[in-house]
């Protein structure tokens, strides 16, 4: 209140474009069932014509789905969202303060690609330098979740151990997920 009894409104309405996401009032996972440890955790969609756009917009709806089920703050668990082909792009950065179901919304509208490849050591080195090239959380878990439908050529290969390597000694525990018949398993074994 101000002097003389005015009531003054709030000047920040909840929901407009400029609101700043304040921490203190959280935004509770949308299941019974969920997760709420310190981690930073990175989806790696993969955005190749190896996928159909309608088995992408699945591959999407499950990454939405894992968020719903995830303490997502900058205090809990940070994600970040990147499609990679030919080369990467970064939806959500670890850092981003947006409320949860800013960063849902976000990730269901990430764009098909439809790329010839999908470079799996580019996605790696880019997860290695970019995402996690200065670790600021280091009592956080860090894991990419690399959801791959493609597999290395032949020469970009050799990449992989090096990348992999790297990532191992950052501790982040990478999952790789073979989506369909155009992987190579013995790239998945090596990841």
């Amino acid at each position: 209140q101000e002097p003389g009894g005015l009531v003054v409104p709030p000047t920040v309405v909840p929901g407009s474009p400029t609101t700043l996401y304040v921490e203190d009032t959280p935004e509770p996972p949308l299941h019974t069932f969920h997760c709420s440890r310190l981690l930073d955790l990175v989806f790696l969609l993969d955005g190749s014509s190896r996928l159909s756009e309608a088995e992408f917009e699945v591959l999407k709806a499950f990454v939405v789905d894992m968020m719903e089920r995830l303490h997502i703050s900058q205090k809990w668990i940070r994600v970040a969202v990147v499609e990679y082909h030919d080369g990467s792009h970064s939806y959500i950065d670890l850092k981003d303060r947006k409320r949860p179901s800013e960063l849902r919304r976000i990730a269901s509208q990430v764009r098909y690609a439809g790329s010839q490849v999908a470079s799996i050591s580019e996605v790696l080195k880019y997860t290695l330098f970019q995402i996690f090239g200065n670790i600021d959380r280091p009592e956080a878990s860090r894991v990419a979740l690399l959801l791959t439908a493609s597999q290395e050529a032949p020469g970009m290969a050799r990449n992989l151990v090096r990348y992999v390597q790297g990532l191992k000694t950052k501790k982040v525990v990478m999952v790789p997920v073979s989506i369909g018949p155009h992987t190579n398993l013995r790239q998945i074994r090596l990841i």
